[in-house]
């Protein structure tokens, strides 16, 4: 058993299954993490039985279901700037900018700015995300030619599809691209890895016209948080995928006026208090942090980004459910679903979907994968 399964059966349930080829019995079975989660897998293996998965889902226009297609089901769902350099992230940013200054100065927000970047390939701390379960099913199948470095490799793996459903009760957290609280998440990227609130209050205060202050700031939002964002269909990739994104964040405190003492412990205070922690409330309300925050100015409470996953975080949340996804994992009676796709099978579910037209150069369609798509069908047909 690979360290990367081990992993993935510790904290999703599921992963690779590589030794199991045809009884797919044993996988489909319930799993109860550590935490309590529950997780349901079913294996699909072609793309009828894919359609009658989702079609028993329950999902709707003004609460829809969102997927995400993986196609290595070892991957933790772990943005791509969180997974490879967190303490880099700002610094991608600024050396992409400095490349592309004038397109992305005409973006309006943060999150605009970081879907933009994505857009061209760019790690971010955005997750794609579609409306379209034909879309998550080609991800989970089929490597992108233009990012693929070795498709052999890359379809041995089991793909799977997670699902994202707000509940009822949190509906409202669907959040447009000019969210508040996006902003703040959005934000957050253009951060050293150490910052200040007053530093990550002067960005977010760009993208609400300097109309709010920073004290205001929901520190729950700095510390560990997951939204679905709903982006404007503006480019044909966007709308071919149906794509949204969920936009995460992930810190610690460091300090209180420049002491470390109390930072795990008011990180603590902040993860565990359902009601809206500020800066302001600590000042005034908090009987224990009003001693700290008296007369202190936004400037001295520092924050640091962590990694997440990494297993070396003080606070283990960080290390087993970062960004607070588990609330919007799609359930049934209180259990976690989730499609899981044999590697066997992959090849003929991308035929499949290439009957429907659902294919890379539809997935992507730009120039370059277009044409690609255009004279890998045609030597296909020239060499039968």
């Amino acid at each position: 058993m690979n360290k990367e399964f081990k992993k993935a059966r510790k904290l999703k349930g599921y992963g690779s299954f590589d030794n199991i080829k045809n009884d797919f019995s044993k996988i489909e079975k319930t799993v109860t993490l550590k935490d309590g989660l529950k997780v349901k897998p079913t294996v699909i293996t072609s793309l009828k039985e894919y359609v009658e998965f989702v079609s028993k889902l329950d999902t709707s226009y003004k609460n829809p279901i969102f997927y995400r297609g993986q196609g290595n089901a070892n991957y933790l769902i772990n943005p791509t700037v969180l997974r490879c350099a967190s303490k880099d992230e700002k610094n991608i940013i600024d050396a992409f900018y400095r490349r592309f200054s004038k397109e992305i100065d005409s973006c309006n927000t943060d999150m605009e700015r970081l879907v933009f970047m994505q857009h061209f390939g760019l790690m971010t701390r955005a997750l794609d995300i579609t409306e379209s379960p034909l879309a998550a099913l080609y991800f989970a199948c089929s490597p992108m030619k233009k990012f693929c470095k070795n498709r052999t490799e890359e379809m041995s793996h089991w793909g799977e599809i997670i699902l994202f459903k707000e509940t009822e009760e949190d509906i409202d957290n669907l959040k447009p691209v000019h969210s508040s609280t996006v902003s703040i998440i959005s934000s957050t990227a253009y951060m050293d890895e150490k910052f200040s609130l007053w530093q990550l209050g002067m960005q977010w205060k760009k993208d609400n016209n300097y109309r709010r202050e920073e004290r205001y700031i929901r520190l729950k939002d700095i510390i560990r948080r997951s939204l679905i964002v709903r982006v404007p269909q503006n480019n044909p990739r966007i709308k071919n995928q149906q794509g949204a994104f969920i936009v995460v964040n992930s810190n610690k405190v460091s300090s209180i006026n420049h002491d470390p003492s109390q930072s795990k412990k008011l990180t603590e205070f902040i993860l565990e208090n359902e009601d809206d922690v500020t800066f302001d409330t600590l000042e005034k309300e908090n009987a224990h942090w009003k001693r700290f925050f008296s007369k202190l100015d936004t400037w001295k409470l520092d924050f640091e980004k962590i990694t997440p996953y990494s297993g070396d975080n003080e606070i283990k949340i960080f290390d087993t459910d970062p960004f607070d996804l588990r609330k919007l994992y799609y359930k049934e009676n209180d259990i976690q679903q989730v499609a899981l796709i044999p590697p066997i099978c992959k090849q003929n579910i991308i035929n499949e979907l290439a009957k429907f037209n659902i294919t890379e150069d539809f997935i992507y369609p730009d120039m370059d994968n277009v044409s690609n798509e255009i004279n890998t069908n045609y030597t296909r047909e020239n060499s039968k």
